[in-house]
This record gives C-alpha cells, sequence and structure tokens, in this order.
C-alpha cells in the first residue's frame, strides 16, 4: 500500500510538472525568490561588423570586455566597468537612468522610453519588477532543439513605444531560452539564445551564455556571466545618484 502512494504521488508531481512547462501564464516563469543579483559579465566574442547591423550604440557596448553587474528588485540596476583608466557606471533606478565616466555625468527620464532600460531580462530572467512594465500574451508553442517551448509575445505597458520582444520560456528553469527583439517599425532587430542555466540557489536559475545574432542570422558576440551570487540584501545606497 505505502507503495502504491508512493507512485501516485510521484505520478502526481510529474503531472504538476509537466503542466508546469506546458503553462500559458507569463507569471509561472517570473523568478520570484530572486530579490538582488551580483555577476561578473565578460564578453568572449564580439564580431563588430556583424553587431553594427543590429544597433551601433548595441555594438559599442560589446567594447567593454568585462563589467561588475548588480540588480535589485524592483528595477535597479547597477552596471560598473572600467574603460583605460576611466570608471564608468551605468544606473537604472525606476524610471531614472544616470551615467558616470570619470567626471562626465549626465542623468536621462526613461519613463517615456522603456526600450532603454536595462533589466534582467537581457540576463534572461523575468522578474517581478520587470513584468509590471510590460504588457505579455501568449502566441504558440514551438519545438526548439526537440524540447516544447511556450512562447509570448512582450510590449511596453502604458507607453507609446511600440517595440517588442518574443520570448521562448522554460518552464523547468523559468529562463528565457531564446528572445527576439523588434524596433518600433516592426523590423527584427537581433535574435538572443540563453544557455547553460545554472541554479545559483534553491529554485533560482540563470543562464551563464547568451549568443547574440543579427537579423542576418550572423553571430555578433557571445556573453558569459560568472561569480553569481543572489539574495545577497544589497544596500539602496547602490543604486543612488
Amino acid at each position: 500500500m505505502q507503495k502504491v502512494k508512493l507512485l501516485w504521488i510521484g505520478i502526481l508531481w510529474l503531472c504538476a510538472s509537466f503542466a508546469m512547462a506546458q503553462s500559458q501564464d507569463i507569471n509561472d516563469y517570473v523568478q520570484t525568490r530572486l530579490h538582488d543579483l551580483r555577476a561578473t559579465v565578460k564578453q568572449q566574442t564580439a564580431n563588430q561588423r556583424e553587431l553594427e547591423k543590429i544597433n551601433k550604440d548595441f555594438a559599442n557596448s560589446y567594447r567593454i570586455k568585462q563589467m561588475t553587474a548588480r540588480y535589485k528588485e524592483p528595477s535597479k540596476m547597477r552596471l560598473e566597468s572600467k574603460v583605460g583608466v576611466v570608471n564608468v557606471v551605468y544606473i537604472i533606478n525606476g524610471n531614472r537612468k544616470h551615467v558616470s565616466a570619470g567626471p562626465i555625468k549626465s542623468t536621462d527620464d526613461i519613463s517615456n522610453a522603456p526600450g532603454k532600460r536595462q533589466s534582467l531580462m537581457d540576463f534572461g530572467i523575468l522578474t517581478p519588477g520587470f513584468m509590471k512594465l510590460v504588457n505579455a500574451k501568449f502566441l504558440r508553442y514551438d519545438h526548439e532543439g526537440g524540447v516544447r517551448y511556450p512562447v509570448f509575445e512582450l510590449t511596453w505597458a502604458n507607453s507609446d513605444d511600440t517595440s517588442k520582444h518574443i520570448v521562448w520560456m522554460d518552464g523547468k528553469t523559468r529562463t528565457v531560452v531564446k528572445r527576439q527583439w523588434y524596433n518600433q517599425l516592426g523590423k527584427l532587430m537581433a535574435i538572443f539564445y540563453y544557455k547553460n542555466p545554472v541554479e545559483a540557489a534553491p529554485g533560482i536559475w540563470i543562464p551563464t551564455r547568451v549568443e547574440v545574432y543579427n537579423a542576418e542570422g550572423k553571430l555578433g558576440g557571445v556573453t558569459t556571466y560568472v561569480d553569481l551570487h543572489v539574495n545577497e540584501g544589497l544596500p539602496d545606497n547602490l543604486f543612488q545618484f
């Protein structure tokens, strides 16, 4: 009897896991356990010719070979790097963006320019803070590499910005496995593949490799994330300016 009971428990767990993997509700893929994140970002490959076909500013971001990234919910991001002898700091805090490069500093209101907002979606992760900024619509199921993935369209909420992202979600790790970025004219700009997810903490998965291709399908760059730390309790003053 005990063996039968355990068998049924196992079957029910598998059914629940399968249903989760096939969910058409975007909220089932949001990383609600992640409160903050720290990582080292390394640019492994950067083909400037192919990256510039995406966007010149986007291509220039790949000239920075290494940076430290810190994120805290909701919608706080800090990127630090060094270009030569100049320290460069990029901060997103709510609807404001601040950039400093040595003595040069600038602060912008990005409330009407959500496309300029850096978020953990760039890491292949959907967070509660990010989901408050977008509308999500289930589109279909697709097969990638023999696996069936639910596909969603993400558009900016309460904004005139008509750019969008199409994301393929993995129900087991709750990470993005593929993302297509379209500009405001509906033109495909880039395709991102998020690979090698690791469980940085119980129930918190983070892709550790991102490959970006331009609309022609040419590889532009490869980024890796190492030295991952989650839920350290990052202080708010890191994101102040």
